[in-house]
């Protein structure tokens, strides 16, 4: 093992010679190496190049959408307007003036509020009245009770009654008439006086002063279960777990009851609101009313009924035989003004089929305001599709110019990674070609309009440069205004339009399929197969290096031990012909 160090014996760093050596056999993969960076380089190159074609190519659908080239634009001359309208791009240009006369509203029908029935006076309130009254208290005439979340209707009622310093105040529920269901508070002599009141009570009882000694609820005070099966909801006198029936609203079917679709009134609610009917309904906790309101404004009315039954669900919610005519109110139709002619609507949105302005449609928000609204021609949508594409194509031409340009400074020639690429090259003249072309290569027109090249729209080139610009903005902004059916038949016209000829070039230069690769997959994928080709002679050389090595190593360590052996016998003869002279 001593022996392997480099000259222990022969005093010789063959070790040294042996890396030099290996090292000069290296060159033909250094040269390897170097190819592969090189290669590197051109792939990075040539997926930039590729990369902009591709921006290029989706720039094109901004030249193909004829609504660009078409596209209104809608102001108001009162620039604060909450108004909104938009156009379309068959709107005929010019200004109109719309007044609101009178705003649409929904039909709305709101329920009777007598609808339950009397509380359990022994129940605690949080279930009795639905979570209305919290822990708290409230003063009566200077008296402070105190609600507590084992109170009941009866408990509070004795809390009220036992006052031993003076005359009682009583509180009770009425128990039949129209009454039913009312709470009453009484004192026996003087005027009753509501004072604080952090629990809720006297709001959930619709208790209210009015100077009296006695105070009766506005309203019944039983809430009702949105939550527990309408059977036992409180709407029915005699509850009964085997309820069901069908309440019909616009027409259309709501089965209610066990194992039906609405088992509770929230689920009802629900069923109704996702419904085609075409309302939106609601329990109001605070006045204990149900309500039912077109989803659409106009003059539409809600028709509620049952189906025929003994279980009259319509008739329990107080949504039929109402009590009072203001509780039903019928929608409106809104009313407008139009370029001096009155229109009717449903809703507060004017379109076409009212005012006959095709594709113009108009919300109104406030009534008697006369708003004017202009509808002109937007340039700037197609200007920008336009920038865009000019953008991505000099893009382009500036990548290719870069990869490819050959630089000479005196006797110094300089050549980028690309350069004497036939193929981006050719991609830069066919590029420009395409955007000179007007005709076939059978002398046909592309198109018939005026517009025959980039050129009649102020787009062109600058000199002998490659890249493109606005060259006339009067002639573009004139261009798409008064000849915007040209503009759209040179971009989009089907195979012949500029969009699909270049479509078609660019689709054979990026694409990535695998059956038909575009030209730039073609030649990434054969530089990548010269890299792994590289990969594999690099390691294979890598193989025959270190055989090399292996065998260089073993003759200097024989070498070595040769000269080992040879200084033992020297050193033995020299010790023993010593000794024997003396």
């Amino acid at each position: 093992m001593g022996l392997a160090l480099s000259g222990l014996a022969s005093g010789f760093d063959w070790k040294s010679i042996v890396d030099q050596l290996i090292e000069v056999s290296r060159a033909p993969q250094n040269r390897m190496r170097k190819e592969q960076s090189a290669n590197a380089t051109k792939t990075a190159a040539l997926n930039d190049v590729k990369s902009l074609l591709s921006s290029l190519k989706s720039s094109l659908s901004g030249l193909e959408s004829v609504d660009g080239f078409k596209k209104k634009s809608v102001t108001f001359a009162n620039s604060s307007t909450d108004w909104t309208a938009s156009a379309d791009p068959n709107t005929p240009n010019g200004s109109y003036t719309v007044k609101l006369n009178a705003k649409a509203t929904a039909a709305r029908i709101i329920g009777n509020n007598n609808i339950t029935s009397p509380i359990n006076e022994n129940e605690l309130l949080s279930t009795s009245m639905r979570g209305l009254i919290k822990p708290g208290y409230f003063v009566v005439n200077n008296k402070k009770i105190e609600v507590e979340p084992t109170d009941s209707f009866a408990s509070i009622a004795g809390k009220l009654a036992d006052d031993i310093s003076g005359p009682n105040i009583t509180l009770s529920q009425l128990p039949n008439g129209v009454d039913a269901g009312k709470a009453m508070l009484v004192h026996e002599s003087e005027q009753i006086n509501l004072g604080a009141d952090t629990s809720g009570f006297f709001q959930a009882l619709r208790l209210f002063n009015n100077g009296t000694t006695t105070i009766t609820s506005s309203a019944p005070i039983s809430a009702v279960d949105l939550s527990s099966p309408i059977s036992s909801s409180k709407l029915f006198s005699a509850p009964d777990p085997n309820h069901t029936g069908t309440i019909i609203i616009n027409g259309v079917n709501f089965e209610w009851g066990p194992n039906k679709a609405s088992e509770s009134l929230r689920d009802l609610i629900n069923n109704i609101n996702d419904s085609d009917a075409g309302v939106i309904a609601s329990y109001d906790l605070a006045n204990r009313t149900f309500s039912l309101t077109n989803k659409e404004p106009g003059n539409a009315p809600i028709s509620v009924s049952d189906d025929t039954g003994d279980f009259e669900l319509a008739k329990a919610l107080g949504l039929v035989n109402l009590n009072n005519i203001s509780q039903s109110f019928e929608g409106q139709d809104a009313v407008f003004t139009f370029n001096g002619s009155t229109f009717s609507n449903r809703s507060n949105t004017l379109d076409e089929s009212v005012h006959g302005q095709k594709g113009l449609v108009i919300t109104a928000q406030t009534e008697n305001v006369e708003e004017t609204i202009t509808i002109s021609s937007d340039k700037e949508s197609a200007k920008s599709a336009i920038n865009s594409f000019i953008e991505k194509y000099n893009a382009v031409q500036n990548a290719i110019e870069k990869y490819t340009k050959v630089t000479v400074d005196g006797t110094k020639v300089s050549s980028a990674v690309l350069a004497g690429s036939r193929e981006l090259a050719t991609i830069s003249r066919e590029l420009r070609r395409i955007l000179y072309a007007s005709q076939d290569a059978n002398g046909n027109q592309f198109v018939s309009g005026s517009i025959q090249r980039l050129s009649d729209l102020g787009v062109g080139f600058s000199g002998i440069e490659n890249t493109i610009s606005i060259t006339n903005s009067t002639t573009l902004s004139n261009r798409l205004a008064s000849d915007s059916d040209d503009v759209i038949e040179y971009f989009t016209t089907a195979d012949d339009g500029l969009v699909d000829r270049l479509d078609a070039m660019l689709d054979r230069l990026v694409s990535s399929s695998s059956t038909t690769p575009g030209t730039f997959q073609v030649q990434l994928d054969s530089i990548s197969k010269q890299n792994k080709s590289l990969d594999k002679q690099i390691e294979e050389f890598e193989r025959r290096l270190e055989s090399q090595r292996s065998l260089l190593e073993s003759s200097f360590i024989a070498m070595e031990r040769a000269q080992s052996g040879f200084q033992q016998q020297s050193a033995y003869l020299q010790k023993t012909f010593s000794g024997n002279s003396k």
